[in-house]
């Protein structure tokens, strides 16, 4: 009874307009939803070595092939680690909310990047002191006080919950993990917390 119902209803113009309809706003959600998770310009752009040389960052030059290979991760995205827009052409929209490498002054102060930091690939024997800005003379340019990785809180400098389930811990990639660490005594920032003074007892040592 209910489908001769739907077929009676479905059956004359306004139904199959209506059906019509339906099926091109699925198409279309379908269709913007896997380009959002895209990273096409990412690579691209990166995958061009005389592009990323001309721009000055000839070893940023990176394939699809070696990002899957490298990362161990055949199915991830660049964006889904990095974030950013990976749609765009421009460099500064593809950029924009990309995570990025945190320059501190000596206050704790956020610093710019550019003119201070050169150096994006830690190398060599001292990979931690290696991309530490350096005057023309070889010594270190005092300024800036330290480094942080790009996935830490701008707000406390300490782990951000919110940047490891946009990527860790998306759905299809590692959320039980990201959630269990979130529990975790570093993973709830407990020893900072604790902390009265930078040279207290439990030490900066998360």
């Amino acid at each position: 009874m209910t489908l001769g119902r739907l077929w009676k209803f479905f059956g004359n113009r306004t139904g199959m307009a209506i059906l019509g309809i339906q099926l091109v706003l699925v198409l279309l959600f379908l269709y913007f939803y896997s380009g959002y998770q895209s990273s096409d310009k990412c690579v691209a752009c990166h995958a061009d070595n005389a592009k990323m040389a001309s721009l000055g960052y000839p070893r940023f030059a990176m394939t699809r092939d070696q990002v899957r290979k490298e990362s161990r991760h055949p199915n991830t995205e660049c964006r889904d680690c990095h974030l950013g827009n990976g749609l765009s052409d421009d460099p500064t929209r593809a950029h924009t909310g990309m995570l990025k490498l945190i320059v501190l002054d000596n206050d704790f102060n956020i610093m710019p990047r550019k003119g201070f930091v050169n150096q994006l690939l830690p190398e060599g024997p001292d990979r931690l002191r290696a991309m530490l800005p350096r005057n023309p003379d070889g010594g270190f340019v005092y300024e800036v006080g330290t480094l942080l990785w790009h996935d830490r809180s701008t707000v406390t400098l300490g782990y951000d919950p919110a940047i490891a389930k946009k990527t860790c811990g998306r759905s299809n990639c590692h959320p039980e993990e990201v959630k269990q660490f979130a529990t975790s005594m570093m993973g709830s920032n407990f020893r900072q917390r604790s902390m009265r003074t930078w040279n207290d007892i439990h030490g900066p040592n998360n």
